[in-house]
């Protein structure tokens, strides 16, 4: 027994199971709340922040998922932090944490700039796409409150990721992940507080972006716990930006940016672009779906996004064989988790809703399956484009710019032909006819196996039980 609770306290997959598990809970627990005691304006208001808050991912520029990266070949003993398409299985693989100190530094550097960039864009833009749902609301000035903490909050937030972007390059996954699930308990017990006692929206937006700042302040405590404290000394050194740093990580960012933006951006936009010309009702039952499409998309990339450290420091150290073993066992986890929450939702969540006496509809059966397709296409080509990141040879910009650019001509044809349909279809179209299998196809020249013997167990089978799941559902609604 002692050795089971070890493997589940010291595993990456099952801690970030575990963290998303607490998020998830959350959704359960606090959105019938919210879908009873707030308008269909304020619901839609509350989700519209959300959205904003996620487009801190693209704020990031990408620098992001490049620093962990290189943290990790730093902390695998790689002397080549550019390109690992080739790679030496025989070199030293002790940490070299001069390098790492230099990276730290240029993190420090690029990150406060990030900060500033975000209250500056975000609070022009997201001001102005704001002023339509706020002025619908039921307190506008509290809205416009709201609006100033969320943006405040979510800067600080954005800086915190240095200290998330050290822990993960270091594979402190479990660990970092095991402290996540304590701070969702936290956040959902508060939130749950405000809501049962009918207070505004203005308050929920408080309690949900305070424990967004204990988060950040977590993060930096952690990062002084590992490592005897190693990081202490990289913090209180020059924070200067290593140009040797910039230059190499640089190309990497952009590119990873253009693809982050072409990609979620897009997508989460679509909400925003909505909300300027959709009913009230209407938008909040499309929000709602997006998030909980979204909520089973983080939860089901569980299993592999949580070997990523891994899988990077593996290819730093020419361990080819271990990484692909690791990696196809993740994706195959991944695509099954996605297709049992998606099929769990779509059978119940229209009688939990009845239930609850929610203020919100859920969209119908075929905009679901549209919805569950469409991400399912991006979870393979995502998977596989993570992948061969991990040769630091970035394709991002051309994968999701070119299925960016598909999905968004598609959607902006159909929109006034099929209304809000044309953003899933747009979602398909744009994955199926480009991101999917570019994405694969770099991913396996470092596979090295044919299509049908590395995917059938791991993706074909789970996507034929989700078409065929998503036929069934819609034939039952339209006989």
């Amino acid at each position: 027994m002692k050795k089971i609770l070890q493997f589940v306290w010291n595993s990456p997959t099952l801690t970030t199971w575990g963290s998303l598990s607490f998020r998830t809970l959350g959704l359960l627990l606090v959105l019938p709340l919210l879908l009873n005691k707030f308008s269909t304006s304020d619901i839609a208001l509350w989700y519209l922040f959300s959205t904003i808050i996620g487009f801190q991912l693209i704020f990031d520029l990408g620098f992001g998922s490049t620093f962990y990266r290189i943290i990790a070949y730093a902390f695998g003993g790689s002397e080549n932090l550019d390109d690992l398409r080739q790679v030496d299985s025989n070199q030293l693989n002790e940490p070299r944490w001069n390098k790492i100190s230099q990276i730290v530094g240029t993190m420090y550097f690029i990150y406060n700039w990030l900060a500033i960039g975000f209250l500056v864009i975000m609070g022009i833009i997201g001001s102005y796409v704001l002023i339509r749902p706020i002025n619908l609301s039921s307190d506008i000035t509290n809205g416009w409150i709201a609006w100033m903490v969320v943006l405040t909050t979510t800067a600080i937030s954005l800086r915190g990721n240095i200290y998330n972007n050290y822990l993960l390059g270091l594979n402190k996954v479990a660990m970092l992940r095991r402290w996540e699930a304590l701070t969702s308990l936290g956040g959902i017990i508060s939130n749950i507080v405000v809501l049962l006692f009918n207070w505004s929206l203005l308050f929920l937006v408080i309690s949900n972006q305070a424990w967004i700042l204990i988060s950040v302040i977590r993060n930096r405590f952690l990062c002084r716990r590992v490592y005897e404290n190693r990081f202490s000394k990289f913090s209180a050194e020059k924070r200067n930006l290593d140009k040797e740093i910039l230059n190499n990580i640089w190309p990497r960012a952009w590119r990873s940016a253009v693809g982050l933006f072409m990609n979620f951006g897009l997508i989460q936009a679509s909400g925003l672009i909505f909300a300027q010309i959709g009913k009230s009702a209407e938008v909040a039952s499309y929000l709602l779906g997006l998030r909980i499409i979204d909520t089973i998309k983080t939860f089901s990339q569980a299993p592999f996004y949580s070997k990523l450290p891994l899988l990077a420091k593996l290819r730093s150290q020419g361990k080819s064989a271990e990484q692909i073993k690791a990696a196809s066992f993740g994706m195959m986890l991944s695509h099954y988790s996605y297709i049992l929450a998606f099929i769990l939702v779509g059978l119940f969540i229209d009688q939990i809703l009845i239930l609850i006496k929610s203020n919100a509809e859920f969209v119908n059966p075929s905009m679901w399956a549209l919805m569950g397709i469409g991400f399912f296409l991006e979870r393979f080509g995502a998977m596989h484009l993570q992948l061969y990141s991990t040769t630091n040879h970035i394709v991002w910009h051309i994968a999701n710019g070119v299925s960016g650019l598909i999905y968004l001509v598609t959607s902006l044809i159909l929109l006034s032909v099929i209304g809000v349909y044309a953003f899933p279809v747009g979602v398909i179209a744009g994955y199926l006819l480009f991101y999917s299998w570019y994405s694969a196809k770099y991913s396996y020249k470092i596979i090295e196996k044919p299509f049908l013997e590395f995917e059938r167990y791991v993706s074909l089978v789970p996507f034929l039980i989700l078409v065929l799941y998503c036929l069934i559902s819609v034939a039952y609604f339209y006989k």
